[in-house]
């Protein structure tokens, strides 16, 4: 006779079963659901170093030298105009001097010509106070030529009032018959020529006076360049820097050394305009990544966690892969350009921190947004379209 047993715990079992069931597939339906509308962000990551947006300066000797002054060291910061080193200057100082004094003396004796030829007052510019001796004797001079003209018009004209004197006595003594007629043309003759040397003698005095003035303003001008040039020689001692920026790769630190012209003497890479980190990109990445597009920069020398990431935009893509050698073999890339604002940043702690060329970084650039659902399925749906591809 057979007996059965009877599970009284198989009902509730059954039932255990079924639900687990059945809350594995609403889960698995939920997730789904989610997956298939949740969406995440594509990001493509390159290493990146930051370089100054302008090129670096070069700082030369124009016209050589000796070094005398070097007022910086590698590292430095400076400033725009700042005085970075100097150049043996006593020789074009004295230069300078000497055609500093020609021309002076040459702009007092214009000054000088023009108010002979022009008639006018003597009046010299005011930054020839500082040769007085030079004006002193200019003035001397033209007072002593001035008293010369004035006095040989005035015996002239002396001698023409009594010539004319005596030519009004004479001619009604020719109608009486008691001079001759040749008496009276000779002192006519004499009045005549009287005034002709009065003539004669302005206008030699006024001719003289313009002649060497039309020679005074040529060797001005040709000492004022001469005068231009040896400034600009002395200037050039004095080496500035033309923009801010840092001091880099010092060649000459020997007090006394020699600069040939157009050595140079030290780099300057500019600081005050805008930073770029230059980075290099998979090609596996490039399709999504378009210039203008928003860029984070995370700097290694900025814990990221504590100093946060920078915002930057893509503003260069380089036309095709380039290719450097590495320890795994050659690695290609697209090289980009990230633009960041500024050479200060200041992070989540508000602390304002200094960002320098040289610096390395990570550059992150959104490519595009996908599904959760897209991205898990991905290595699937490559397989299958590879297996489908097979003969």
């Amino acid at each position: 006779m057979n007996q059965h047993v009877y599970d009284h715990d198989a009902p509730q079992r059954t039932r255990r079963a079924r639900w687990v069931l059945w809350t594995t597939l609403v889960g698995l339906l939920i997730f789904f659901i989610w997956a298939a509308f949740a969406r995440i962000n594509q990001v493509a990551h390159a290493p990146g170093t930051v370089i100054a947006s302008a090129k670096t300066q070069i700082i030369q000797a124009p016209d050589g030298g000796v070094l005398t002054k070097l007022l910086v060291k590698e590292g430095d910061t400076v400033k725009a105009n700042e005085l970075l080193a100097q150049l043996e200057r006593e020789r074009a100082q004295a230069a300078v001097d000497d055609t500093s004094s020609k021309v002076a003396t040459l702009q007092i004796s214009v000054a000088r010509l023009e108010a002979e030829v022009y008639e006018k007052p003597l009046v010299f510019p005011d930054d020839m106070e500082r040769y007085p001796a030079l004006v002193q004797a200019q003035r001397e001079l033209y007072n002593k030529r001035k008293a010369a003209i004035d006095g040989q018009l005035a015996s002239l004209q002396k001698m023409a009032v009594l010539a004319r004197q005596e030519l009004a006595l004479n001619e009604p003594l020719l109608a009486m018959g008691d001079v001759s007629q040749a008496d009276v043309i000779r002192l006519r003759r004499q009045v005549a020529d009287i005034e002709a040397q009065m003539t004669n003698a302005r206008n030699k005095y006024f001719e003289d006076a313009q002649t060497q003035l039309l020679k005074v303003q040529e060797e001005l001008n040709s000492q004022t360049e001469v005068l231009r040039d040896r400034s600009q020689l002395l200037e050039h001692t004095d080496l500035r820097a033309a923009i801010g920026g840092i001091v880099k790769n010092i060649r000459v630190t020997t007090l006394g050394g020699v600069l040939r012209p157009g050595d140079v003497l030290m780099e300057l890479v500019p600081t005050g305009d805008d930073l770029v980190v230059e980075g290099k990109i998979s090609p596996a990445d490039i399709a999504f990544i378009k210039v203008g597009q928003a860029a984070h920069v995370k700097l290694d020398a900025y814990d990221y966690s504590i100093f946060g990431a920078m915002q930057g935009t893509v503003i260069y893509i380089s036309p095709d892969t380039l290719t450097e050698d590495t320890k795994n073999g050659p690695l290609s890339f697209y090289r980009v350009h990230v633009r960041i604002s500024g050479n200060e940043y200041k992070g989540k702690t508000n602390e304002q921190v200094e960002i320098r060329p040289g610096m390395t970084a990570q550059i992150d650039i959104r490519l595009r947004d996908r599904t959760v659902l897209s991205y898990l399925t991905k290595p699937i749906t490559k397989m299958l379209n590879q297996s489908l591809g097979d003969r």
